[in-house]
């Protein structure tokens, strides 16, 4: 099994920004008092937690068993009964956890481009969007925001850089299709192909998006470094604890010309957005 690499402290700290941008997402959801609602990627449970408010009842899943444990310790802090926690992986798992009929909305917030990265092939993509068709009842939504194509360019054109570098010192050579097979965790999808598998799996698309959002992270100057170690950690697979901290420092520096704002003090990353809203007739 696959090492957890997910911290949740690290989340809150250095990502909660996350569930606060989610407001559109959210209202294109619109959650309503009978509605019974997937949340997939749910990672601390904060957005389930601030849907349930409006909702029947939503089941919080996530990929990751330490930020299910995570959710699951502040449902039972709040002593919310409408919210439920499960590990799911959303590439393979749904159709095998999940009941078909049960969910009337299936809801994700900053996970399919995870997801949709922890595959490697067309066919694998497109059947975790028909596995989400087969359990919705007909009429049922799929309501997604992920990372669209070209979502934090220049943090991964540093990233690469420096996973070549120290590569290099070691005289190994790593080529970019090296590390974007296996090291990169994403797939920023582009419009065409979100549609296509949508399409493809039986769905009529009635919204689809893409946005360029600068978004500020947290933690002042320390928010780069901070967003590297919670969503990047792939990168360094194989470095040792040195040379990891190096590369992380080397990323920084070449970053601040893009994406800090000295006057300001912060970083701002280059998000893009992918939205949509899909419904099965």
């Amino acid at each position: 099994m696959a090492t957890d690499k997910w911290s949740a402290d690290d989340y809150t700290t250095h990502a909660s920004f996350v569930p606060a941008l989610a407001t559109e997402v959210v209202q294109m959801l619109a959650p309503k008092p009978g509605d019974k609602i997937l949340d997939i990627g749910a990672g601390d449970g904060i957005l389930s937690l601030a849907i349930a408010d409006k909702c029947a009842h939503v089941h919080a899943t996530d990929g990751s068993a330490n930020m299910v444990a995570y959710a699951n310790s502040r449902v039972a802090a709040g002593k919310v009964t409408n919210v439920t926690t499960e590990v799911v992986d959303a590439a393979v798992d749904i159709k095998r956890k999940i009941s078909a009929g049960v969910y009337n909305k299936v809801f994700s917030n900053a996970a399919y481009h995870w997801i949709l990265g922890s595959v490697t092939s067309e066919q694998q993509r497109a059947q975790a969007f028909k596995d989400v068709y087969d359990i919705l009842p007909s009429g049922g939504e799929f309501v997604v925001e992920c990372g669209g194509h070209g979502n934090v360019g220049e943090i991964l054109v540093a990233l690469v850089a420096v996973v070549k570098t120290t590569w290099a010192k070691r005289g190994a050579k790593k080529t970019t299709a090296d590390i974007k097979s296996k090291l990169w965790p994403w797939h920023f999808a582009t419009n065409d192909e979100i549609e296509r598998w949508l399409v493809g799996a039986g769905f009529e698309v009635e919204v689809l998006e893409r946005h360029y959002r600068p978004t500020t992270l947290n933690g002042g100057y320390g928010g780069m470094r901070g967003w590297i170690e919670t969503f990047g950690f792939s990168f360094w697979d194989g470095m040792s604890a040195e040379e990891r901290e190096s590369a992380i420092d080397e990323a920084v520096e070449l970053l601040i010309g893009s994406d800090w704002l000295e006057r300001e003090q912060k970083w701002v990353a280059g998000y893009v957005r992918c939205r949509f809203k899909a419904v099965k007739k």
